[in-house]
Formats: structure tokens, C-alpha cells, sequence
């Protein structure tokens, strides 16, 4: 994966994009005044990354977690509930800022996605930060004195319209990789599993909202819960081919560099969601399957089945992903013993994958009343939210010292792009 943060000073042709004055070859100076807030606004709007949107997904995913978590105490649902409004403008704001890439330089965001692989795999990181606000939406809104039904039904449109978006992502970054020749045994990365880990956070959030919201017939419950389970199957499935590749890059080339070794806890999210998906599922199906009553499958013996199963595969898969979180965190401290890592927009995807993890434990300690999944899911939001307060320390550092939100310009003037395009 590129490294964000040291690809702001390294550049071939000598200029300099911390906030100094840049000059080029002649010793011309740079766009007039480079510090003006036209000019840094443009540079941020050019080289704004996908991989801000993981700041959004691991805030929805806390305040999800929160919302969910077995132990609760006086306030803790009120903590939610700011981080989810926190979340809402975190994704606003990166949202309104990729809609300004996208039509004031739309060949820039064009040659990010069909030269780097990160970026290409990344597109879905909007629509899982959608998820985790559709989700709250749910569990949170729909619940609230002034909110009820009508909040529900928004959440159901905003599933669906996520769905269409998370499938089509997915196909589109197969498509561009294949198309563009980007990826090989060699070169690929962890983070080709996040459109995966988009449709088995579709599926969670598909179960979430048809058993906590609401107001919810069976008639609108049913069919969201059999597109969810199909999109398991995708994300389970497809993550599973991307494990194979990654596995054979291991082989061949060993443990990737320190800067991308936080990438790694990447592998843990489709197997942590889809466990939780498949629980959370299959109690919605035991719900409303026998209300539904319609076929062989649509009863309510067989709603119990799938609880059954959930539970069962579910335990399955959690086992797989604790396996790779452990092999994840084992890289990342051996570069921390060896003092090789410094600090990127890397690390904020190390939170959410985690945190699928933990939603898997809370629907454990649910389905089986456990007081050791009731420990574990609450052992991993502190220490989650112990990494997430970390990693806003050293993003508000960077941002402040220039080194994130600037990036690289090009060689011609900001305004004359802005023009030109």
C-alpha cells in the first residue's frame, strides 16, 4: 500500500508540499503564493484518498458497538449517540469533498483508481460509513420518543440504496483491476478484501434494522434478510480467493514492508462481519419467518434452523479471524520492536476490522448468555477506542505540521486545473 504520509515530501522533480513555497526546475516560484487558501484547498481536494472515509466507518462502528454492548451503564447510550452525530458530519464532510474531486478533477480521481490498488479497493470505504449510519439510524432514531416507524422506513431505503451501491462497487473493482492489469501474487494487498467487508457490513446491517427498529413487519423484514444472506455468501466467499492470492504473496515475497503492515488487520473484517451477519440473521429469521409462513423455507421451523446455523458457522468464523488478528498483530509489533513504523491514514483501518470482531463477540454473548463473550466484546471497545483517540492525536499532528491534507501538486497551477478540467 502506498504510504500516505511520506508521499507528500519524496517527489522526483524536487518540489517540496509541506506548505513551503515550491519552485520548479528554474527556480520560478510556484503558483504564485502556494500558501494561499485557493491553492491548499485545491491540493487537498486533487489528492483527497478514500482511506479518509475508514475515520468515518471506525467512529459508526464505536458508536454502534456502544449502542450494542452488554454492559451498560448510565450514559454510555448518550456516548453513542454523539458519536454517531459526530460520524454524520464526519461523512458529510468527506463526502462533499469527493464530490468536489470528482467534478474538479475527475482525470486525477480516475488515474488514482485505475493505477493504485489501495485506492481502486478503497472506493467501497463511503459505503460501509453509510452502513454504520444506517444502522444507528435504526438501533438509535427509529427507537427514540420522536422518532418510530418513519425513521425506520428511512433506514430500509437507505439499505437498499447501499445495497445497489456496495455490489456495484464491488464488480466495478474487479473490473478496473482486471482491465488494468494492477494487481499480481506480487503486489497485491490486504485491502482488496474492503468491498468484502462492505457486503457482509450490508448484511449486518440488514439484520440490525429489522430487529431493532421500530415498527418492522415481516413483509418488509423478509426480504432484507434473504438478499443479506446471499451477500454473506459474497463476502465470505469472494474474501476467501483474495486470502488464497495474499497467501501466495507471503510465500514468495515474506512480510510486507513495516508502513503496510497495519493493512494486514484488514483480513480479519469479512470473516468478524459475516460471523456477526449470519447470527444476527438467523434471529431475525426465527422472528420472522414464521410470521411470514410462504414455501418450504419461509417457516418458522426453519427460522429456528438458521439461528441454529448462525451460531454454529459463526463460531467458525470468528475462530478463522481471531487466528488472523493475532497474525496481523504479530506483524505490526515486530515492525514496532524493530522502531520501522511511522504514522499514515494506514492505521485508521486497523479499528473497523476489529470491530467486527467485537460485534461477533456481542451476538455470542446473546445466543449463548455468556459472561466470557460479555467480557471480551467489552475488553475490545476500550482497547478500540484506546487506538481511536491515539490515531486522532497523531492525524490532528499531522494535518496541523502539513503532512496530511496537502499532498502533491502538479506541475502546472491549481487554478489553471481547476480550469482546465
Amino acid at each position: 500500500m502506498p504510504d500516505q504520509h511520506v508521499s507528500n515530501g519524496d517527489r522526483t522533480n524536487g518540489t517540496h508540499t509541506n506548505g513551503d513555497v515550491e519552485q520548479d526546475g528554474a527556480g520560478r516560484e510556484y503558483d504564485g503564493n502556494p500558501k494561499s487558501f485557493r491553492v491548499r484547498m485545491a491540493a487537498i481536494i486533487e489528492n483527497f484518498s478514500f482511506l479518509w472515509f475508514t475515520l468515518s466507518m471506525d467512529t459508526g462502528i464505536l458508536s454502534i458497538l456502544m449502542h450494542q454492548l452488554p454492559y451498560q451503564f448510565r450514559g454510555l447510550c448518550v456516548l453513542s449517540t454523539i458519536m454517531f452525530v459526530f460520524n454524520v458530519v464526519l461523512f458529510v464532510i468527506f463526502f462533499a469533498i469527493l464530490m468536489l474531486r470528482a467534478i474538479l478533477y475527475p482525470k486525477a480521481l480516475v488515474q488514482s483508481v485505475t493505477s493504485d490498488i489501495t485506492e481502486c479497493a478503497t472506493m467501497s470505504t463511503p459505503v460501509i460509513a453509510w452502513f454504520t449510519i444506517t444502522a444507528q439510524i435504526g438501533l438509535t432514531v427509529s427507537q427514540a420518543s420522536w422518532g418510530g416507524h418513519a425513521w425506520f422506513l428511512v433506514a430500509y431505503v437507505f439499505w437498499w440504496i447501499g445495497t445497489f451501491f456496495t455490489i456495484a462497487i464491488a464488480v466495478a473493482v474487479f473490473a478496473i483491476i482486471s482491465k488494468h492489469d494492477m494487481a499480481n501474487a506480487e503486489s497485491i494487498t490486504p485491502a482488496l478484501v474492503v468491498p468484502f467487508v462492505a457486503t457482509a457490513t450490508d448484511a449486518v446491517t440488514g439484520a440490525l434494522i429489522v430487529t431493532y427498529s421500530h415498527g418492522v413487519t415481516a413483509r418488509l423484514a423478509v426480504p432484507v434478510i434473504i438478499v443479506s444472506y446471499m451477500l454473506v455468501g459474497i463476502g465470505v466467499l469472494a474474501a476467501e480467493m483474495v486470502y488464497a492470492v495474499y497467501l501466495v504473496r507471503l510465500l514468495n515475497g515474506g512480510m510486507p514492508p513495516a508502513a503496510q503492515r497495519p493493512s494486514l488487520i484488514l483480513l480479519v473484517g469479512p470473516l468478524g462481519q459475516s460471523s456477526a451477519a449470519l447470527q444476527g440473521l438467523g434471529s431475525a429469521a426465527s422472528s420472522y419467518f414464521g410470521s411470514y409462513g410462504k414455501g418450504t423455507f419461509l417457516t418458522a421451523s426453519a427460522g429456528s434452523i438458521c439461528a441454529t446455523v448462525g451460531v454454529l458457522l459463526g463460531l467458525q468464523f470468528a475462530g478463522m479471524a481471531v487466528f488472523l488478528l493475532a497474525f496481523g498483530a504479530y506483524a505490526v509489533l515486530d515492525g514496532a520492536i524493530q522502531r520501522q513504523h511511522k504514522y499514515s491514514l494506514l492505521w485508521w483501518s486497523t479499528i473497523f476490522p476489529i470491530g467486527t470482531l467485537t460485534t461477533a463477540f456481542v451476538e455470542f454473548s446473546t445466543t449463548m448468555d455468556s459472561p466470557a463473550f460479555k467480557v471480551l466484546s467489552a475488553i475490545f471497545l476500550v482497547f478500540m477506542l484506546l487506538v481511536y483517540f491515539i490515531n486522532w492525536a497523531f492525524t490532528l499532528r499531522d494535518i496541523f505540521q502539513g503532512k496530511l491534507l496537502n499532498g502533491s501538486r502538479s506541475d502546472e497551477p491549481a487554478s489553471d486545473r481547476v480550469k482546465r478540467q
